[in-house]
């Protein structure tokens, strides 16, 4: 029986939904929850919750012990505080509050942006899906779990510049919005679905990036293609490369922001949610689409 059919899992899964939670977010509790069941040597969640309601298990005494056994994994503190949080999560949306343990949340590697030469490099040693994936990432702001879900449909190549529209349920934030690509992007994107259309027939809805054999690609797959290019660029500093997806995003923002380009109007491209952005930062689409035209020089490598 997999985890999400169990009815405890279920409570979880939707409160997460409704705080507008990514697929990834998702999947990190769903991690949590099946190293915490290996903690307590239970298969079935809905017996563990069931057992500390009936007090045969202390919930205070499990959550402390499985954050002791995430720091005796020397996990990074980021990856114990995600974790830690799924297991809250699980816990509270099934009607059990547990005492929070204190933790300091700390960087233990400083993300270290790449140069444009580097980034060149990194494309002429890729693949033209895991190129034309860069590409759309560094010129869009796009998070890839954003780029997994995008169809067809969702992006226009003959506006100037092309133009992506974010669904609501695809955002992180649950927030649809527009962004754009650079015209580097774009044809490089072209000659990608060029070379897809002697193999598949695409319609409105097919995937923008999918599997050699045209079907939607997994999110997890996504990564793996993003992460063994970059590796092989990046330096790697303890169990973690200097290069990942992550950093895509955060290049786009320092691009932009270093051409110009009010931080607003960056977040509004990004998706960050800011503090009264919703009632009192209303751009039009002209608007944002001039303002990417200012910094798109920026983006291209």
């Amino acid at each position: 029986m997999e985890l999400t059919e169990f009815k405890s899992v279920q409570r979880m899964l939707g409160e997460l939904k409704l705080l507008t939670r990514s697929k990834n977010t998702e999947l990190t509790y769903l991690k949590a929850l099946k190293s915490l069941l290996k903690q307590v040597n239970l298969s079935n969640p809905d017996i563990l919750i069931e057992k500390v309601k009936n007090r045969e298990l202390n919930a205070d005494e499990i959550y402390k012990q499985y954050i002791v056994n995430l720091a005796s994994q020397n996990l990074a503190p980021k990856s114990i505080a995600a974790w830690a949080a799924g297991v809250r999560k699980f816990f509270s949306a099934n009607g059990i509050d547990v005492k929070v343990v204190p933790m300091r949340v700390y960087t233990l590697h400083e993300d270290i942006l790449p140069t444009k030469e580097e980034l060149r490099t990194v494309l002429a040693n890729s693949t033209l899906k895991a190129r034309t994936c860069i590409l759309i990432l560094l010129s869009s702001g796009l998070r890839v779990g954003e780029l997994h879900q995008l169809k067809l449909a969702d992006i226009d190549l003959e506006e100037d510049p092309p133009k992506i529209r974010v669904k609501a349920i695809s955002a992180k934030e649950r927030k649809g919005r527009i962004t754009f690509i650079s015209f580097q992007a774009r044809d490089v994107l072209k000659e990608y679905l060029e070379r897809r259309k002697l193999k598949e027939k695409l319609t409105p809805d097919s995937p923008l990036i999918a599997t050699d054999d045209g079907r939607p690609m997994s999110y997890q797959n996504l990564q793996y293609i993003l992460n063994n290019v970059l590796k092989r660029v990046g330096k790697k500093m303890g169990k973690r490369y200097t290069l990942h997806p992550h950093i895509l995003r955060k290049w786009f923002k320092t691009q932009m922001i270093s051409a110009g380009l009010p931080p607003p109007i960056v977040d509004k491209l990004m998706g960050h949610a800011r503090y009264l952005a919703k009632e009192y930062e209303l751009y039009t689409e002209d608007q944002l689409r001039e303002w990417y035209l200012r910094g798109m020089g920026a983006l291209t490598l």
